[in-house]
């Protein structure tokens, strides 16, 4: 077990990018692991400043027998969510595997090796989250053993009811669209997403009011398993004992299908080699821009990790904009945002709601670097940077068609006030989309990654992808600002920034070459 605990430090320290800090001498790579580990601090600064918020709101309404069943529930969403999108399929396989298999350790160490790695990581968030409202609370809640028995009961369950329940839900959807004959991975990273997520969404829509106490209390898993009847019970031990019985099951029922089953989750988590061929296929179209368009659709959908992390944006816009087009609740309309300065309309909140969702995402920031090795057959042929980049762009803006063109149809519809303001919010709209796709192009041009082993090294913790998602942050922020302020300008503003930004890039464009790194 030493020689695990080893292996699994050792890991989980160039994952974090703590190895490459301390041994590499290269300036670009330290430069890249200070970029992560900065990242990774930002998320977790921001996540206790958010537990500390939730401790004194819950505290200062006299409700913090609450925190618990709120915490545990905002822990398993978030963590379920991380675990989809970093993709089940690393649980099974990575390119370590081999290697795993060859080391000198039992085989049970050897088939949940990633399984382990990820519950260590769990562990420690869990613990930290926690910990940090164990600690607030120290002085709040009227039985603090009770409170530092739960807490200890919690660190340990939720990691393991989140892996065994998404692993559950991502081998079900498998089994099912290999039933039925489908092959495609947007289908199964959309089921897979949407079947996790089924239960807070479905509590959201029901819910008589957005409040987050209302929604995260009652999707607490303590009240998804009935173990309490209602938001506003108090839990005590024996309910913990109950939600660690459940817990034990599902991880007894995973565990059995990787130890009787483990050949059959390698031959279904790895790709065929029908889909292989037809990732390495020439083309064939006489128009290069379709062929290189139907490359790129193709490289894209070999891989469920790069299409989990890039394809939520795009139909969070489209489902969102179809609630309000089709009036699925009136809260979408009365909702107001009152702020000390300023109350924020439903029609703004669109606006940003719009905004965020097409800056958030793009799939440019790792397109260049998620062609790997086989970059050489770019290099090696008479495409220009302008053809490549096209296609590239192209294949971002395809995603968000059907959610914006809803999204430009609700906001003519019901908050355009005039033919003019359709026409700026449809051309900010359209711009701010192609110039989130040239940007991330532009930066993974700057910052390409061939030699990668795991696709997570490109599509969540590449240079490239990183430095385009603080660009993004920045561009949404100073779109919420100047939103805010209410100025009578605002898109001509931002519709001037977007194209004035787009034209420099194009011209640089014209003057860069594919690098060979």
């Amino acid at each position: 077990m030493s020689k695990l605990i080893q292996l699994q430090k050792y890991i989980l320290a160039n994952d974090f990018q703590f190895s490459r800090l301390g041994s590499s001498n290269n300036q670009d790579d330290r430069k890249h692991a200070v970029l992560t580990l900065g990242g990774y601090c930002a998320a977790v600064v921001m996540a206790i400043g958010y537990i500390v918020y939730i401790a004194f709101d819950l505290y200062s309404n006299e409700e913090s027998m609450l925190f618990f069943p709120i915490l545990s529930s905002i822990l398993f969403w978030a963590l379920g969510f991380w675990t989809i999108l970093s993709g089940i399929k690393k649980m099974i396989v990575s390119s370590d595997t081999e290697l795993i298999f060859s080391l000198p350790l039992p085989l049970w160490q050897a088939k949940f090796f990633n399984v382990i790695r990820l519950l260590i990581l769990y562990l420690l968030i869990a613990a930290i989250a926690v910990f940090t409202g164990t600690l607030l609370h120290m002085f709040i809640l009227p039985d603090f053993w009770f409170v530092l028995l739960s807490s200890l009961l919690l660190v340990v369950i939720l990691p393991l009811l989140v892996i065994a329940i998404t692993f559950i839900i991502s081998l079900a959807v498998k089994i099912l669209l290999n039933f039925l004959r489908i092959h495609n991975n947007v289908i199964e990273a959309l089921l897979t997403i949407f079947l996790f997520l089924s239960p807070l969404l479905y509590i959201t829509y029901t819910s008589a009011s957005l409040n987050y106490k209302d929604i995260f209390s009652n999707s607490s898993p303590l009240y998804l398993f009935g173990i309490i009847s209602n938001s506003t019970s108090e839990f005590g031990f024996f309910d913990l004992v109950s939600l660690l019985a459940i817990t034990l099951a599902l991880v007894l029922l995973t565990g059995y299908v990787f130890t009787r089953r483990y050949a059959f989750l390698v031959a279904s988590y790895s790709p065929s080699s029908k889909r292989k061929a037809r990732d390495s296929s020439t083309f064939s179209s006489n128009s290069l821009f379709k062929s290189l368009f139907s490359k790129e659709l193709k490289l894209y959908l070999s891989s469920i990790t790069y299409v989990s992390n890039t394809v939520l944006t795009p139909v969070l816009l489209l489902i969102g904009s179809l609630a309000y087009l089709f009036n699925i609740s009136p809260l979408l309309y009365d909702t107001t945002l009152e702020l000390s300065f300023i109350t924020l309309s439903s029609k703004y909140i669109f606006i940003l709601f719009t905004t965020v969702c097409t800056l958030l995402t793009t799939t440019t920031s790792s397109s260049l670097s998620f062609e790997g090795q086989s970059i050489w057959i770019l290099l090696t042929s008479p495409l220009s940077l302008m053809e490549l980049a096209k296609a590239k762009i192209a294949l971002n803006m395809m995603l968000f068609v059907p959610g914006l063109a809803c999204a430009i149809l609700v906001y003519t519809q019901i908050f355009s006030s005039s033919l003019l303001d359709s026409l700026l919010f449809i051309s900010f709209t359209i711009t701010s989309l192609m110039l989130i796709s040239m940007v991330g192009f532009f930066v993974n041009l700057k910052f390409p990654n061939y030699n990668w082993s795991s696709e997570m090294e490109v599509i969540k913790q590449g240079k490239s992808t990183i430095i385009t998602a603080m660009i993004s942050s920045f561009l949404i922020s100073i779109t919420a600002i100047l939103i805010l302020l209410d100025f009578n300008f605002t898109f001509h503003l931002l519709l001037l920034v977007n194209i004035s930004i787009m034209t420099f890039l194009i011209y640089k464009l014209r003057e860069c070459t594919l690098p060979r790194e």
